[in-house]
């Protein structure tokens, strides 16, 4: 039976926990089981087909903490200050990746837990460059929701060299 990713990442995110990753020397503990879940269970997305409502780096978010209002916070990749949650945290780790609505429990280790559920993505800097791109006129979309690409119109029919009476290479006519 198939199911629905629970989390969803940025190629970049998803660069950024993987560096963390290799980069990590200290024990086997709860920090590293949740990001090698969010490395190996996560959807990947380019950063202009992420939703809007799934919380990336540099998100403003707004969540609850065990049914306790958090935030909002915007979440950063190193230390973070006052107004911030770093996902070098078990808790900012924890909402990488989640869309609204989405809750995931992270274990703290020692039998203890918290759940932490994401009430709204008050901003997101891949939905922010979409919405400048769109208002620029530069970027425009399909029905799908993808990326339409604007080529040049052609003058013609494309035309091959003439291969010559010595050339036995069939060339692309024989397709």
């Amino acid at each position: 039976m198939a199911t629905e990713p629970r989390f969803h990442l940025t190629t970049r995110d998803h660069a950024i926990l993987q560096a963390l990753f290799d980069a990590h020397r200290g024990p086997h503990g709860p920090y590293l089981l949740l990001l090698e879940q969010k490395l190996r269970g996560s959807a990947l997305a380019f950063s202009g087909d992420i939703p809007a409502d799934v919380v990336t780096l540099d998100s403003s978010i707004a969540y609850t903490v065990d049914g306790v209002l958090a935030g909002p916070h915007a979440l950063v990749e190193d230390d973070a200050p006052d107004d911030a949650v770093s996902v070098l945290t078990l808790r900012g780790l924890a909402l990488l990746g989640l869309r609204e609505g989405s809750a995931v429990t992270v274990d703290l280790g020692d039998g203890v837990s918290e759940v932490v559920r994401v009430v709204k993505v008050l901003s997101q800097p891949e939905a922010a460059a979409r919405n400048s791109a769109d208002a620029a006129g530069t970027n425009t979309t399909d029905a799908g929701g993808g990326a339409v690409v604007r080529f040049r119109p052609r003058g013609g029919r494309p035309t091959f060299p003439d291969p010559g009476p010595d050339d036995d290479d069939p060339g692309p006519r024989a397709a």
